[in-house]
């Protein structure tokens, strides 16, 4: 699937690649915050260690904890 953004001129000081790559964290970031990811999906899908992934949670102010998460899937990624 392919999105296609309209980007403010405030931020074309910025390459196509940069931006991308941006809104792609940004979307498994909250993707992970809805539930739809467990950690270790969102840090595969970023290239991240697990732990590089939950450090950037914090970044983008995600709480780690959600009574929502399913534990089981969370604890089965290796």
């Amino acid at each position: 699937m392919q999105l296609h953004l309209q980007v403010p001129e405030q931020f074309t000081d910025k390459n196509q690649q940069q931006l991308e790559a941006l809104a792609f964290e940004a979307l498994v970031v909250r993707l992970y915050g809805l539930g739809e990811l467990s950690s270790g999906e969102g840090a595969k899908l970023l290239g991240l260690t697990r732990r590089e992934f939950l450090n950037l949670l914090g970044q983008y102010n995600v709480s780690l904890f959600d009574d929502e998460i399913d534990i089981k899937q969370e604890a089965s990624y290796e």
